[in-house]
């Protein structure tokens, strides 16, 4: 008991005695963790919306306003779209329906400023794989352009897999960008616990003459890195906090329920550099 306090006690001892470096290093941990869970954010959020939008069909025919307003026409536009070949599956979906859609996939904010309903009737197309060829596609578009009462067709799925190939590179990069910020961390906390241990070296010295182990001399250190991890990683959901409440106003997902592991992250990196600059400095 009494060696857990002496380890606590000189803990904050290094913080008040490397005030600065401690203050440096305490921002270091929140800013880099802070730019860790901005990516994370928004990764998990792209993901969200890929997986939505990956949920849409491979093709869309939209009705004219006519057509829209016909519930023969569009019996009659259905039964022949379906009898194409490489359609699969044929789903009507009216203006209201749309509307409906729009506003589950990308929040209710996005049509506050719309008085009337802008979207059209439409008919939701899913092809065969095998008919999901640029060919095969653009021969399906023109006969269905040709169909009374369409005013358009778009096809959806090489939209998709263009912005997957965007969002696999954003991962790459993301990943790079994070390894490269947490070896900056890792640096900072290292070279701040060094310093530490450097204006405490004749106390260091003195505690070898006396016979204390490498354990008892290095815990103090391990602790007061600890420490500033865990300090950092709390102004870190602080400023998460902050964040959510200024942007309010967007649909976005901000994972809370991580949060625990954002703190327990700064720990872990807290200990290890402070780890590795123990293990350099005391030999």
């Amino acid at each position: 008991m009494r060696k857990a306090i002496y380890f606590i006690v000189e803990a904050f001892r290094g913080f008040y005695q490397a005030k600065l470096m401690t203050f440096v290093s305490i921002m270091t941990v929140t800013a880099t963790l802070f730019l860790i869970c901005g990516v994370f954010i928004a990764l998990m959020n792209i993901d969200e919306v890929l997986s939505r939008v990956g949920e849409q069909p491979d093709a869309v025919v939209y009705l004219s306003e006519g057509a829209s307003a016909d519930a023969v026409l569009q019996a009659g536009l259905i039964d022949t779209v379906k009898k194409m070949a490489g359609v699969r599956e044929v789903a009507f979906l009216s203006k209201d329906s749309a509307w409906n859609r729009f506003e589950s996939m990308y929040g209710a904010e996005m049509l506050e400023a719309v008085d009337e309903n802008p979207f059209v009737a439409s008919l939701d197309l899913t092809l065969y794989e095998g008919s999901q060829t640029p060919e095969a596609v653009a021969e399906l578009q023109n006969k269905i352009s040709a169909l009374a009462g369409v005013e358009a067709v778009r096809y959806s799925r090489e939209w998709l897999d263009y912005i997957m190939r965007l969002r696999d590179r954003f991962y790459v990069i993301s990943l790079a960008a994070a390894l490269v910020i947490l070896f900056a961390l890792h640096s900072i906390i290292s070279n701040t616990i060094k310093l530490t241990i450097y204006a405490r070296r004749d106390l260091v010295r003195n505690m070898h003459y006396v016979g204390a182990t490498d354990l008892f001399i290095k815990m103090p250190f391990l602790l007061e890195g600890m420490l500033q991890g865990f300090i950092g990683g709390l102004l870190c959901v602080g400023v998460l906090v902050a964040a959510k409440f200024l942007l309010a106003n967007i649909s976005i997902n901000w994972y809370f329920s991580y949060m625990p592991f954002v703190v327990v992250i700064g720990v872990f990196f807290g200990w290890l550099g402070s780890r590795f600059a123990v293990s350099k400095f005391l030999v």
